[in-house]
C-alpha cells in the first residue's frame, strides 16, 4: 500500500474526523463502495463501553494501573517496560474454520462443496493483561519480540501472509492465571498519528492504514468465496468478501477480548500455549443482525466497513480466541 500525499491527507483529517473517523483506500481484488471504508465518526450506542484497559490492573511490582494506558498517553515507539525480568510466554496463533485449519491463500473446503480462499488477514493486539482468580487484580504484561525485547509501541501485528508473525510473545511474571485479556487494535494515541512518522508495525506498509481521513484498521480480512458448482456467492456468512474494523481518531473505541484458560507460568524457562483464531466467530460477528446506521454514513457505508462495525460491537460476546487445553 502506498501513502499518497500525507501532508494533504492529514491536514484534512481533523476536519473530516467529526463525520468519518477513518477510511481505507481500495485494495486490488477487493470490492469497496467508492474505494473507501471506515469506522466511527459519531459515537455509537456503546460509545465509551470499550477502553484500552480495565480497572484494577497491576504492573511490575504490583503497582495499581487503574485502567492501563489512557487515551492521552501518546504513542511512544519505546514505551517504558512494565518489568525487566520474567518468563517468556509464547502464544502461536492458528486460524481455524469449522474446526479445521484455515490455510491462507488456499481453497479451504467447506460443507456442501463450497470453498473459501483467505487473501488478506491481519490484526493488531496490544495492552495485554493476564487474569487472576476472582477478586484478584489483573496483571499487565509487556508485548515483546521473540528474543524478549520490548515490541515497538507495545503492539503485535498478526499477518497471515507472514509465518514469522504468527506468535504473540509476552514477558510475564511467574504464577497461575485463568486466562488473558487484550485490546484488538491500538490505543488512541497511536491511532491519531500519521503513519509516515511511525515505524513497524505502524507504518503504511502494514496495509493497516486508512489514509483518506487518518487512523488505522484494527482488523482486516478479505477472501474469495466459491459456491458449490459455480463462481457465485451465496448468503452464507462464509461468502462475506471483506471485513474492515477500525476505531475512532477522536475517542478511544478499541474493543477488548477475554480469553479464558489455565496458564501456569513457570519461574524459569519458557511457556508455549497455542491460541486459535476462530474464523466462524469472526464471520458470525461481522454478519450479526444489528443496526449500525448511526455510523454507517458516507464513506462508512461500504459493506466491509459495516461488517467491521458489527464485529467491533459483538467482539466482547464472541469467542474469537481460544487457548489450547
Amino acid at each position: 500500500m502506498k501513502w499518497y500525499r500525507p501532508a494533504v491527507v492529514w491536514a484534512g483529517a481533523a476536519a473530516l474526523a467529526g463525520c468519518f473517523g477513518c477510511s481505507s483506500d481500495a485494495q486490488p481484488g477487493v470490492g469497496s463502495s467508492g474505494g473507501a471504508a471506515g469506522m466511527l465518526g459519531a459515537p455509537g450506542p456503546n460509545a465509551g463501553a470499550e477502553s484500552a484497559g480495565s480497572a484494577g490492573t497491576v504492573s511490575a511490582g504490583g503497582t495499581g494501573n487503574a485502567g492501563a494506558a489512557a487515551a492521552s498517553d501518546g504513542c511512544e515507539k519505546s514505551p517504558a517496560p512494565l518489568r525487566t525480568q520474567g518468563t517468556l510466554l509464547s502464544l502461536p496463533l492458528e486460524l481455524v474454520l469449522g474446526g479445521k485449519p484455515f490455510v491462507f491463500g488456499e481453497a479451504n473446503e467447506l460443507s456442501g462443496g463450497s470453498s473459501l480462499v483467505p487473501l488478506n488477514l491481519r490484526f493488531y493486539i496490544s495492552e495485554v493483561e493476564l487474569l487472576r482468580g476472582a477478586g484478584q487484580a489483573n496483571v499487565a504484561v509487556d508485548v515483546v519480540t521473540a528474543a524478549g525485547a520490548p515490541a515497538p509501541y507495545g503492539v503485535y501485528l498478526f499477518n497471515a501472509e507472514d509465518a514469522d508473525s504468527n506468535t504473540l510473545t509476552l514477558l510475564a511474571p511467574p504464577g497461575e492465571y485463568t486466562g488473558l485479556s487484550f485490546a484488538l487494535g491500538i490505543k488512541l494515541g497511536c491511532n491519531q498519528q500519521n503513519p509516515a512518522g511511525l515505524s513497524d508495525p505502524l507504518r503504511s506498509t502494514s496495509q493497516m492504514t486508512w489514509p483518506h481521513t487518518g487512523g488505522f484498521l484494527f482488523f482486516r480480512y478479505e477472501a474469495r468465496y466459491m459456491a458449490a458448482g459455480s463462481a457465485g456467492a451465496s448468503g452464507a456468512p462464509e461468502s462475506l468478501p471483506a471485513v474492515h474494523m477500525g476505531g475512532d481518531i477522536k475517542v478511544e473505541r478499541v474493543p477488548r477480548v477475554t480469553v479464558l484458560g489455565a496458564l501456569s507460568v513457570p519461574a524459569s524457562g519458557k511457556l508455549e500455549k497455542g491460541l486459535s483464531v476462530v474464523m466462524d466467530e469472526i464471520l458470525k460477528g461481522a454478519t450479526a443482525n444489528i443496526d449500525v446506521s448511526d455510523v454507517a454514513v458516507g464513506l462508512l457505508s461500504a459493506p466491509e466497513a459495516i461488517a467491521g462495525e458489527r464485529l467491533r460491537r459483538q467482539l466482547p460476546d464472541l469467542h474469537v480466541f481460544v487457548l489450547e487445553p
